[in-house]
């Protein structure tokens, strides 16, 4: 059933019961229709609704500061990423860490706002650059002023989410993979030539298929994340396999120019011809995931 957001509402002032219900959603890419996306998906979470994905994926859409903590807390192998929230807090960061080093905001993709710092001075005007003014020019700040001056050494000088990254030097190229229920699919993203971001490149290989090992990764991140279907950039050198960043909601479909997709059987990837359409293979993944939501609570 399909349902807008202002008759969901409508249901809700009247108490609909909804417990125990499933609900697929969308996000945005706006802050402020996310922020009140947000508040409908914390309604339905405190009415007894099950939200598919769960409300944490939603938090880490256009939020890679969530996902450098998730990653950690679900145990998934990732470059060390350290999120600060203001200038000085970084400051702090960049004085302990070896260069070069990744600095990123927390939102933006196709590699915006993501800045190489080869050293602290460096890491100091990028994450200046990169953080937000705590005063703004309107009737809100001006009220504050007073206490703003009076307690400056209390304000940080400037605020955000950003985050502070290990650098993989050399790195030529990532793997994209999107994972839909229990298949895998992708290919390789290039580096853009003098840079270092894959993201954003436009530069891809369908050709060779992934090897084993990333698509084992791949499988295993999508299961510690628990959810129908992600995409996932992964880093690939010398045998050592990372997550760089991951989109549950709201992804790239580049990879579903492949004629083919894998499936595991038996332990084994399986070349599997793409037969049906993109809804198909991600409604399957919402369906299984379902299910494996349903057998765990029986």
């Amino acid at each position: 059933k399909v349902i807008s957001i202002n008759s969901f509402i409508s249901n809700l002032l009247d108490n609909e019961n909804i417990k125990d219900v499933h609900f697929y959603y969308a996000s945005s890419q706006y802050p402020i229709y996310k922020s009140f996306i947000q508040d409908i998906l914390v309604q339905i979470r405190l009415r007894g609704g099950i939200l598919i994905p769960e409300l944490r994926h939603f938090l880490a859409h256009e939020n890679k500061n969530f996902q450098e903590l998730e990653k950690v807390r679900v145990g998934i192998k990732s470059p060390h990423g350290i999120p600060v929230g203001t200038f000085e807090e970084g400051v702090e960061v960049l004085n302990k860490i070896s260069y070069p080093t990744v600095i990123k905001k927390s939102t933006g993709f196709r590699s915006r706002n993501v800045k190489l710092a080869h050293n602290k001075k460096e890491g100091k005007s990028i994450l200046y650059q990169m953080l937000e003014n705590n005063f703004n020019f309107d009737i809100d700040s001006l009220y504050y002023l007073y206490r703003r001056i009076k307690y400056r050494k209390h304000y940080p000088r400037k605020f955000g989410k950003v985050i502070i990254q290990e650098y993989i030097p050399n790195l030529a190229y990532d793997w994209k993979i999107l994972v839909l229920g229990n298949i895998c699919m992708g290919g390789k993203r290039f580096v853009r030539k003098n840079d270092f971001r894959a993201s954003g490149s436009n530069v891809y290989s369908l050709a060779k298929d992934p090897p084993k090992e990333i698509l084992d990764f791949a499988m295993n991140c999508k299961k510690k994340l628990n959810c129908p279907s992600v995409s996932l950039d992964i880093s690939e050198q010398k045998g050592n396999i990372q997550l760089l960043e991951y989109q549950i909601i709201h992804f790239s479909l580049l990879t579903w120019e492949s004629v083919h997709y894998f499936k595991l059987e038996k332990g084994n990837w399986i070349k599997v011809e793409i037969t049906d359409s993109m809804e198909h293979y991600i409604g399957t993944g919402i369906l299984e995931y379902i299910n494996d939501l349903d057998n765990s609570i029986n």
